[in-house]
């Protein structure tokens, strides 16, 4: 892991979503349950909590498992319902082709096992007031563009390279993931943020003070449908 990697990594934990999820993982893991984290490769849950088996799975980096996600032949190489705990958290958005991974969390998961995930909400409360004054949102759908552009990505050989590519709400991100065989359990409040340019610099509001449809992320806690 390069420096850049180290900064990264750091940055993200300290990301409000990132400590909401953790106390949300305590609640659920415990020290028998067999956890696989699905693109752990930024940032990863694991020095967070208590378990027996901790798997983790990305196309990057060093991984458990090492397997390319996005695409319609995604295999992940472990047994039907042979896991108790998956994570998934601010991947979905980055596959052109997700649905397919989708399946095999299902597949993957034991019928009392717990999938938690989680993707940037498009119509945030944030996302409205920049579209309001002009703006794209921070976390929209951009491909190639990169930070530059105002878009999302890393610079990778000269090349902008894992941007978002697809943007979710939340009827869309139960649909889609109805489809690949998970229900929804719990749709858990995260913190929201509003600042539009210079002039109104960011501001932090509590969960419980607005919709959970407004929030700045989409987190759910979903079951084997």
């Amino acid at each position: 892991m390069d420096n850049k990697d180290v900064n990264n990594q750091v940055y993200i934990e300290r990301q409000p979503r990132f400590i909401e999820t953790v106390k949300i993982l305590k609640k659920i893991i415990t020290d028998q349950s067999r956890v696989v984290e699905i693109g752990a490769n930024d940032a990863s849950f694991r020095e967070f909590n208590y378990f027996k088996e901790w798997i983790t799975i990305d196309k990057f980096s060093e991984p458990d498992i090492r397997i390319d996600i996005n695409g319609p032949d995604v295999k992940i190489p472990l047994d039907n319902s042979s896991v108790d705990i998956i994570i998934c958290t601010e991947v979905l958005e980055h596959l052109t082709v997700g649905s397919p991974l989708i399946k095999e969390m299902s597949r993957i998961l034991n019928n009392n096992g717990r999938a938690i995930i989680s993707v940037p909400n498009i119509v945030s409360l944030q996302s409205r007031l920049k579209v309001l004054f002009g703006r794209l949102p921070d976390l929209a759908a951009s491909g190639d563009c990169g930070p530059p552009l105002d878009g999302t990505g890393l610079l990778i050989d000269g090349h902008w390279v894992g941007g978002h590519v697809v943007d979710f709400n939340t009827k869309r991100l139960i649909l889609y993931l109805k489809r690949g065989g998970l229900k929804l359990v719990k749709h858990w409040r995260t913190s929201t943020s509003i600042g539009i340019g210079a002039f109104w610099k960011i501001k932090k509001i509590k969960s419980f003070l607005i919709p959970k449809t407004l929030s700045d992320f989409i987190l759910f806690e979903l079951k084997k449908a």
